[in-house]
């Protein structure tokens, strides 16, 4: 005896079978079409991706506008500079630098992804490279105000350090660096000129900022160093006085001692009066970020090294190139094996800069 519901279940079942072969493979039929519309690479998610602000993307995933614009604040903040008075062009120059940035990154978190264990980072390694980001500043508060201008909290500071030293470990071990003793001689003999010892001077200093006082207020500081000024003239011990008033935390318990300084690394609105000072003379100079009460101490002019006098900065400097080509060829060559993956939208990328 015949089971119908069996022969029903069987015509049921090849109609819906014969329906799904017509719709997506022969005809393009409404489930076909619907699918198609959901595809990440149909222009209908495209669009919407573009409406959301998506500027690019990686294997689908998205970099957004605002992401783009944070990195070209924090590149701009990195070189002392800002937005203002920038022209549309430039900015958009800006966006497409910082976006290239981004989609390096984003390739190479692909890869470290997967290589984790190959480039562990431990604590000690997040703490030296904070209290190296730290230095940068005169203060504590100069420190936080450049978090909150960035719109970042400590805790994300440390997780960005903690990723961009994981990065960089993955780097240095995809590429080999060699540099051989010929290599570095003629190195050195071509840039004998610029490894020459400069004119030195080894200095110490009180330092008190004015950044975000008004007029009254930064009057007041040099008031006050102008008091300090006259304590060190009735024989107050310098260290002392440092460790007491200054507010530069990488000198201050070292007696207030900045060690050898060249004239290139001196900040512009010091050279001429740092240079200018006359030995265990303390003078008072201003910068831009506040009041600065220096001795010089001792003054080396300059002169020019031998090869062996200068090998280890040869060496050093070889190897900063040679790391330097090899991790733009290492980026490039993630770049072109994963060009197919990436997508700009130009219109996006210059969405807001028409009015600038």
């Amino acid at each position: 005896m015949v089971d119908k519901g069996a022969v029903v279940r069987v015509v049921v079942y090849s109609t819906v079978i014969l329906y799904l072969v017509v719709d997506l493979f022969l005809v393009g039929g409404p489930l076909r079409t619907s699918f198609a519309r959901k595809s990440p690479s149909s222009p209908h998610v495209i669009e919407a991706a573009k409406e959301a602000g998506v500027a690019a993307r990686i294997h689908y995933q998205p970099i957004l506008l605002s992401q783009v614009d944070r990195r070209v604040d924090e590149n701009l903040w990195r070189a002392g500079r800002s937005l203002a008075g920038l022209s549309r062009e430039e900015r958009i120059l800006l966006r497409r630098a910082a976006l290239n940035e981004l989609i390096d990154l984003h390739l190479l978190r692909l890869k470290v992804r997967f290589s984790q264990s190959e480039a562990a980072v431990d604590d000690a390694e997040i703490e030296g490279e904070l209290a190296r980001f730290t230095r940068r500043f005169a203060t504590e508060r100069d420190y936080l105000a450049s978090l909150k201008e960035l719109g970042w909290s400590e805790k994300e500071l440390r997780f960005r350090i903690a990723a961009r030293i994981q990065q960089e470990k993955y780097l240095l071990q995809m590429i080999e660096i060699e540099v051989s003793e010929d290599e570095a001689r003629e190195w050195f003999a071509s840039n004998r000129a610029r490894l020459a010892y400069p004119d030195r001077v080894r200095a110490r200093h009180i330092f008190r900022s004015t950044v975000g006082m008004n007029e009254q207020e930064t009057s007041a500081v040099e008031v006050r160093l102008h008091a300090i000024l006259g304590d060190l003239a009735k024989g107050s011990d310098f260290g002392m006085l440092a460790r007491t008033h200054s507010e530069d935390l990488r000198s201050r318990d070292d007696n207030g001692e900045l060690g050898w300084l060249q004239w290139e690394r001196v900040p512009e609105d010091l050279r001429e009066g740092l240079f200018a000072a006359r030995l265990n003379k303390p003078v008072l100079l201003q910068s831009e970020i506040g009041w600065h009460l220096v001795e010089v101490l001792e003054k080396k002019a300059g002169r020019e090294r031998s090869f062996e006098e200068a090998r280890v900065e040869v060496l050093a400097a070889l190897e900063t190139v040679k790391r330097r080509d090899g991790l733009r060829a290492y980026r490039r060559q993630l770049r072109e094996r994963d060009h197919k993956y990436i997508e700009i939208f130009f219109d996006v990328l210059e969405r807001g800069l028409q009015m600038q």
